[in-house]
């Protein structure tokens, strides 16, 4: 879903666009190159508080539309992997060897592992049909706080050759249970190709499915029609400013919740004495947790920059005059920035050393500020309602 917008309002108003026919946009897109490049050098200071409405609209759109359709991509990629490496050693020798060492591993935990990095880029987004606990459930099933991915994996591979998928529900339809197969490090010493083959390539074939109905439902929902007409206001959405600040609600829960479950439950931050639990963690087997919350922090900062790289949030907030406001979210998220490298850096010892844990619980502690801080300005947006991308949890 594309429209262009023409109005006879200027980049700094909140609008009410006009659907015009695609071939004036390139004509459009020539004046508004040429005018940039004669105005760019005599911008004064106060126009770099500028809001292009329409572009915040259209670009994150776009955003999303490209993530989710790299996650097909990648998916695909992972599926067919699976088939080849599963069909080339089926009726071979190797076939009963133990998976960790099975030649094609290393290639298909790439594979796997360029998904799961996709799929972290397109949790962050806080509004829209994708938000939906089950929606996400069937990506990857997490939080697991009971292990339930194992123990269902281990069910199917107990069905042979023939795999009913339905019959280990929604733990075994994603991310997390094809991590289980490549990277559990007792499975891959004790599992066979043979007998990890058939529900590997079961839930590749599902994984794909997922993130083609993850596009569709995106595509085909209210929620973008009225994101995208937010200009003309309507029941989601008053006006284009309204939504960015749902925006800028939705990334301040995006923030608690990475700081909830991927920091604040596995490095056990509740009381003193307690130690870490690295199994409570988001992709802990093959060692994507740090990284996880470094690429989060990333991209609540890229939403709140702007998706087009200037016409986000920040951008509306110095524009409405809160500035002070807008230079304490930077300030967090720069903090957070340079505390997720530091806890990247430390690996998988971060849950096990002190120094670990004493640095993620003062990362947690700014994640909260950087929360406290998206949440401030939010009187003045007028929102109607609290989105809660946890509602059914």
């Amino acid at each position: 879903m594309f429209f262009s917008y023409f109005s006879t309002y200027g980049p700094d108003q909140d609008r009410h666009p006009v659907r015009a026919t695609s071939f004036a946009l390139p004509l459009a897109a020539c004046f508004a190159t040429l005018a940039l490049s004669s105005f760019s050098s005599s911008v004064p200071a106060d126009d770099q508080a500028s809001f292009d409405y329409d572009a915040f609209i259209l670009s994150n759109e776009q955003l999303q539309n490209q993530q989710m359709q790299q996650l097909i991509k990648n998916n695909q990629d992972f599926q067919h992997g699976v088939i080849l490496a599963c069909g080339q050693t089926i009726s071979s020798s190797a076939a009963t060897q133990p998976l960790n060492q099975w030649g094609h591993l290393k290639e298909l935990q790439i594979l796997w592992k360029q998904s799961a990095q996709q799929w972290q880029k397109i949790q962050m987004f806080p509004l829209g049909p994708n938000t939906d606990t089950t929606v996400r459930l069937n990506i990857t099933f997490w939080p697991d706080k009971k292990n339930l991915v194992e123990r269902k994996v281990e069910g199917l591979i107990k069905q042979g050759g023939d795999v009913d998928l339905s019959l280990g529900g929604i733990a075994v339809q994603g991310l997390a249970a094809s991590e289980y197969l490549l990277y559990d490090p007792r499975h891959l010493q004790h599992a066979t190709v043979q007998q990890t083959c058939p529900a590997l390539q079961a839930i590749s074939e599902k994984s794909l499915a997922n993130s083609q109905a993850l596009l569709t439902r995106w595509q085909e929902s209210e929620f973008l029609e009225h994101w995208h007409d937010a200009g003309l206001g309507n029941d989601t959405f008053a006006s284009i400013t309204q939504a960015t600040g749902y925006l800028l609600a939705g990334l301040a829960q995006s923030a608690e919740i990475v700081a909830k479950d991927k920091v604040y439950k596995p490095f056990r931050l509740n009381t003193d004495q307690a130690r870490s639990n690295v199994y409570l963690s988001e992709n802990w087997r093959s060692g994507l947790n740090l990284d996880n919350i470094q690429q989060n922090i990333t991209d609540i900062e890229h939403l709140y920059l702007g998706a087009d790289g200037h016409n986000g949030p920040h951008r509306l907030l110095l524009k409405k005059g809160f500035t002070a406001e807008a230079e304490a979210i930077q300030q967090q998220l720069s903090t957070l920035k340079e505390q997720t490298s530091q806890l990247q850096q430390m690996q998988q010892q971060a849950f096990a050393q002190t120094e670990g844990r004493a640095l993620a619980k003062r990362f947690y502690q700014n994640l909260k500020q950087l929360e406290q801080a998206l949440k401030k300005p939010l009187p003045s947006f007028n929102l109607a309602q609290k989105f809660n991308s946890r509602d059914g949890d």
